[in-house]
């Protein structure tokens, strides 16, 4: 990757924002230092080009806004909406994670009924009775 110049360079650039906005802030900070690791570039100057310094700049502000912090990399606080939002999410991924296991748990039953287990003297232990 030594020799990436150009439009070359400019889409591994945006190749390696992607990579580094989806691996998270804690992950992959986005810098111009960092970027210059990951590429092999012999120079930061090459990343200070107004195009490639304002691509890098929005790749940052997205990285840090879907961390929840702002450009300092404070926490910033949501808002009742985003709170809402984020809550809701994590209610319906709970659900979904309940109802999956309810049904894990009726196969596992059925398959020790087919065996012919006795079910409700296997259960004792973890009922409340």
């Amino acid at each position: 990757m030594k020799n990436l110049r150009g439009e070359k360079l400019d889409i591994q650039l945006r190749k390696e924002l992607e990579d580094m906005i989806e691996l998270g802030y804690k992950l992959a900070p986005i810098s111009r230092s960092t970027l210059q690791r990951r590429l092999k570039l012999a120079s930061r100057g090459t990343l200070s080009i107004p195009s490639r310094a304002l691509l890098i700049e929005e790749a940052r502000k997205i990285q840090l806004d879907k961390e929840g912090l702002d450009l300092n990399k404070k926490k910033k606080r949501n808002t009742v909406i985003d709170q809402n939002k984020i809550l809701k999410d994590k209610i319906n991924e709970l659900e979904s994670q309940r109802d999956n296991l309810i049904e894990k748990i009726a196969m596992i039953i059925n398959g020790a009924q087919a065996k012919g287990y006795d079910i409700d003297e296997l259960m004792k232990p973890i009922r409340n009775i």
